[in-house]
């Protein structure tokens, strides 16, 4: 019952894209922005260390990339709360037909999941493509590291995929949890 769910809320994801691009817009910005602080970081440490405190400054701009990236995933759950509120009716007929709460949340899980993956990964290659394209012509200074990149894209995809989904489970969970009728007759 809980693939039925998932390929229930892949189907809703794919015809409401046109709804997941700000939440995707904003994750890509953050991951871009954790990307290029991980791919630069050695050139980032370095520069620090010539304005003295070093470790601090260095995590102090890993903070901020890591914070822009939440509040790109921050969207994500705002766009999940709106999208529960404007699928009520739908909930409510799926509850009234007997489905289970698990792949009704399930359903309404993977348009989260999948702006949050999405986001991460346009974000992350965006990154690379300039961070190496600068790199190569001179435009960057410091140095750039391809592993700093690949550890950058890795931290940016799990750390949206996690969010997405902590932020997206107590609306879902709710919405699930509601009565049929309450759904259907539009009361929240």
């Amino acid at each position: 019952m809980l693939s039925k769910g998932l390929a229930y809320g892949w189907l809703a994801a794919r015809r409401r894209i046109g709804e997941m691009i700000l939440p995707v817009v904003t994750t890509a910005t953050g991951a871009f922005l954790v990307v290029l602080v991980f791919g630069m970081q050695d050139g980032i440490r370095a520069q620090s260390a010539s304005l003295g405190h070093a470790d601090e400054i260095g995590r102090a701009v890993v903070l901020i990339a890591v914070t822009v990236l939440l509040v790109g995933v921050v969207e994500v759950a705002v766009a999940t709360t709106r999208t529960v509120a404007h699928r009520t009716k739908e909930l409510g007929v799926l509850g009234a037909n007997g489905v289970p709460r698990t792949p009704v949340v399930a359903a309404l899980l993977v348009e989260p999941l999948v702006a949050a993956v999405l986001g991460a990964l346009v974000g992350a290659a965006l990154a690379a493509v300039v961070v190496l394209g600068l790199g190569a012509t001179g435009f960057v200074p410091t140095g750039v590291e391809v592993g700093g990149l690949l550890l950058g894209s890795g931290i940016a995809l799990v750390v949206s995929i996690v969010a997405a989904l902590v932020t997206s489970v107590v609306p879902t969970w709710t919405a699930a949890s509601r009565p049929p009728i309450r759904s259907l007759s539009g009361g929240g």
